[in-house]
């Protein structure tokens, strides 16, 4: 799913109309996509499955840097700082990516707290033969379940 499309785009900035609509989608905005899927995959599950105000407008941003960085590379370049530190902004999580409904999606660190019902007790299965001595329970849990039920 693209996140915008070619009228967004000129509707915005209008200097690329002069383009084809099949050039622009084909190069501009899916590789405004991949680039920006890409900066934000290291916190962001992508490609993101609803196109998010600020996810299209970050892609409008990028996909006229892309043009413009052949035809003036100093604008381009001031342009691409702009473009940089939102993208800093939101994965150091200054800044949010404003949903459609109105709520704000947070950075997502990465580092998740995974949680399971055997905590560091030995796993009760494994390659060993089930009528093998050391397949059982662990002791540590017995003793934890025992004394939870104390």
């Amino acid at each position: 799913m693209a996140y915008i499309t070619y009228i967004e785009l000129i509707t915005r900035y209008g200097a690329l109309a002069t383009s084809s609509e099949t050039n622009v989608n084909s190069d501009l905005i899916y590789y405004a996509e991949v680039e920006l899927n890409g900066r934000l995959a290291s916190c962001f599950t992508v490609p993101f499955a609803v196109a998010h105000p600020t996810v299209k407008d970050l892609t409008m941003d990028l996909a006229y840097y892309k043009n413009l960085r052949t035809k003036d590379p100093d604008k381009a370049e001031k342009f691409r700082k702009y473009i940089d530190g939102r993208i800093d902004n939101i994965k150091a999580g200054k800044e949010y990516i404003y949903t459609a409904s109105g709520t704000l999606e947070p950075v997502d660190s990465g580092i998740a707290d995974i949680w399971s019902t055997t905590e560091n007790y030995h796993p009760v299965h494994s390659m060993l033969d089930a009528e093998d001595p050391l397949t059982m329970v662990s002791s540590e849990r017995l003793y934890d379940e025992a004394d939870e039920r104390a």
